[in-house]
């Protein structure tokens, strides 16, 4: 079956940190292969494709499947699936699925990409801007909003995905990027003000204050804080909380609650 579209959709089934892990390796070998969901376990994965998504590509950790292994009776065949382990091998159970192939999880670069280079010829997979527009089944963008980021990393540049975004921050006339799970930091060149109206969806991503866009999926708890206003722990390694500002409040409220 041959594929024609500007994106290959991946979802990874992982723990939360080691999943953008393995998403933040996928960009830097192929910009065209988008992760639309880190999920933590199997369950999650066949409740997603179940929903409908496109999904051409399933990256999940062997060691989970333990934890729902009546789900693989069940979820879609047609869907390829690589493996991550620690320790790689074949069973039974993994060619009762359409197992692509098995990788460890400390595979370097080459190999990965060599996985992904089996995956695009199998499947035949072309991507890049199609004439055609998105192919049927995918997700359409609304206004303005962005599929992914130009980000720079030292002397280089990367794509990121909103997903893979815990928040930004404004400090010091630049904006930064801190990534969900590692929370390392990136430079965009972006201001606040045009993501928060132009670019974002709404629905993942709120201003809690004037330097702060934050992800609804980067929210860890929410303590109150002096002066009527509120201090989130963020799911990521960031020395400080953030402050949700007192005419903010009742709107964060709301919109975490929707």
């Amino acid at each position: 079956m041959g594929v024609e579209s500007q994106f290959i959709n991946c979802i990874i089934v992982h723990r939360s940190e080691e999943g953008y892990k393995w998403s933040h390796k996928f960009q830097t070998i192929n910009p065209f292969l988008k992760t639309v969901e880190v999920l933590s376990s199997w369950e999650e994965a066949y409740n997603y494709v179940e929903k409908g998504n496109r999904v051409d590509l399933i990256v999940g950790s062997y060691d989970l499947t333990d934890m729902h292994p009546y789900i693989f009776e069940k979820l879609d065949m047609r869907i390829p699936v690589i493996f991550t382990s620690p320790k790689p091998f074949i069973t039974e159970k993994a060619l009762s699925l359409n197992c692509l192939d098995f990788i460890n999880e400390n595979a370097d670069q080459d190999r990965i990409r060599k996985s992904f280079e089996k995956f695009q010829v199998l499947y035949s997979i072309q991507v890049g801007t199609s004439p055609t527009g998105p192919s049927s089944g995918e997700t359409q963008l609304n206004g303005n909003q962005k599929s992914r980021f130009m980000v720079k990393s030292g002397s280089s540049y990367l794509a990121k995905m909103p997903s893979e975004v815990a928040f930004f921050l404004a400090d010091t006339g630049q904006t930064h990027l801190y990534e969900m799970g590692t929370g390392e930091k990136f430079t965009i060149n972006q201001k606040l003000m045009d993501l928060e109206a132009d670019v974002l969806d709404p629905k993942e991503f709120f201003r809690i204050n004037r330097s702060t866009l934050i992800n609804i999926n980067a929210i860890g708890p929410i303590h109150k804080h002096i002066n009527s206003r509120l201090k989130i722990t963020p799911k990521i390694d960031f020395p400080e909380d953030l402050i949700v500002s007192r005419e903010k409040v009742t709107a964060f409220k709301k919109w975490v609650n929707q």
